[in-house]
């Protein structure tokens, strides 16, 4: 295409005007921030949406709430205090095997009401056969305990089977039978192994239920925990990232690692020049378990780029590091038991509080009520002004619960009470003062008195404690 002299003005003027066009279609904040749309959550403006928001509200973003020393001391009394949580480095070694199929028995159990897959009801043949899979027969007097660890991000499940099972015919959020997700380099005791030998009933720190077999690489207590104790070893801070691509160890190649998972390094006398193949340079070089030909512990090397959201070590736990964490998960979708390569929201609590080292319970009841640290409680006939003077006083960043819910508190503003959490939807009045239910299914900043539980419930009425997860100094 060619122009005369005298058309090139006109171009000229048409192209100024597309980009006039374009920089208008490209609404900005008065800071400058692109704004492609308002959030459309009653008290919430678009620039609540990043943590340094709150971060500057916070009067000591970077007070250390425990050391190194302390978080250890912590977990160790939390592994002996709090019942959900085991410290696997003395679990039994020989287990009564009444007691196993106890522990069983207990997760494994037959639901008493209807349950539906790929859109038809469950039949009792169905659960007759799951029940034949437990093989609970087969467990002997004595049950001698096996080691594994994880090599991938994986399941436990209730019953030991991959079946997505629902409430509902339509549903397809929220299978019934997944417990929890596990993350690689995740540490296990074997209990049982299912009747098709695909499946362990394995204890991990903080969950106990059924685990696919490939997914587990089986070793011995002292080579499994030396190396988790390895003294150098990296911690994920993003909210995933992946080992480099490899065209030769396909068990180590572009790895999914979630938040919090913590990775021993490889010493310097384990890494040649040539990886599979590429240089390490730019590179931690991870060294990461694998699932060997007959099922045993084997190693890989695995890359992770220098850049990538991870740090040497756990991250200083402070109120900062907590904030700017619950922030990576900002709108990711909502994953029940771990779905959708997400979280829910007592994992959104576990994963964050991980990458400061904070081992905590799986689920938000244990983390609400059984947990180790300073609660504040809030009991149901606490009036809304008590709440609310309760608030004024408690410290940002800590996690707080209601039934079958947790939530991490940020701050007050605007004399509202601002959290972020990974939730289903919430309650508001819509401009004619009808109650309107909004679903949102991710994870999402909102105030406590702006958004309701039901008509006359705010959200705050709703909570019964605050957990501040530390030692009583």
């Amino acid at each position: 295409m060619s122009f005369s002299p005298l058309s090139l003005p006109i171009v000229a003027a048409t192209l100024l005007a597309i980009i006039g066009m374009a920089s208008q279609a490209f609404a900005t904040a008065g800071d400058g921030r692109f704004v492609q749309f308002e959030p459309n959550i009653p008290g919430v403006i678009d620039e609540m949406l990043d943590p340094s928001f709150w971060i500057a509200r916070v009067a000591e973003p970077d007070k250390i709430i425990m050391t190194p020393q302390e978080i250890r001391r912590y977990n160790h009394r939390s592994a002996r205090e709090c019942k959900p949580l085991e410290d696997l480095r003395y679990y039994r070694r020989i287990l009564n095997g009444d007691a196993v199929r106890g522990m069983i028995s207990a997760v494994s159990s037959r639901p008493s009401k209807k349950k539906f897959m790929n859109g038809s009801e469950l039949t009792g043949a169905y659960f007759d056969r799951l029940e034949r899979a437990l093989d609970l027969a087969a467990i002997p007097s004595r049950v001698m305990v096996r080691y594994g660890i994880t090599v991938r991000r994986t399941e436990m499940r209730t019953f030991p089977t991959f079946d997505r099972v629902f409430n509902e015919p339509d549903d397809y959020e929220f299978d019934r039978f997944i417990e929890t997700a596990l993350y690689p380099v995740e540490p296990l005791v074997i209990l049982h192994t299912s009747a098709d030998g695909e499946w362990f009933f394995a204890q991990a720190y903080n969950y106990l239920a059924w685990v696919p077999v490939k997914d587990v690489a089986l070793t011995d207590s002292r080579t499994l925990f030396d190396y988790l104790d390895t003294p150098n070893f990296l911690v994920v801070t993003g909210k995933r990232v992946f080992t480099g691509y490899n065209p030769i160890k396909a068990d180590v190649s572009e790895l999914l690692l979630d938040m919090g998972v913590r990775i021993p390094l490889a010493s310097r006398d384990e890494i040649p020049l040539e990886i599979y193949g590429q240089h390490p340079v730019g590179n931690y070089v991870a060294k990461l378990p694998v699932r060997g030909p007959e099922g045993n512990l084997e190693w890989g090397l695995g890359l992770i780029s220098r850049t990538d959201e991870v740090h040497l070590g756990y991250l200083p736990f402070t109120p900062r590091n907590i904030i700017t964490q619950a922030f990576k998960f900002l709108g990711q979708r909502y994953g029940w038991g771990g779905m959708f390569n997400a979280r829910d929201c007592s994992a959104f609590i576990m994963d964050n509080f991980r990458t400061m080292g904070v081992m905590l319970p799986r689920n938000a009841g244990e983390q609400g009520k059984l947990a180790l640290g300073a609660m504040h409680h809030m009991p149901e006939s606490m009036s809304l002004e008590d709440r609310k003077k309760l608030f004024d006083t408690l410290p940002p960043a800590v996690p707080i619960y209601m039934d079958g819910h947790a939530m991490l508190y940020l701050c007050k503003y605007n004399n509202d009470y601002y959290i972020i959490h990974d939730f289903a939807g919430y309650s508001a009045p819509d401009e004619t003062g009808e109650f309107r239910r909004s679903k949102t299914r991710g994870v999402s900043v909102t105030p406590l008195l702006a958004t309701f539980l039901s008509k006359g419930k705010h959200y705050m009425q709703g909570l019964y404690s605050a957990r501040e997860f530390r030692l009583d100094r």
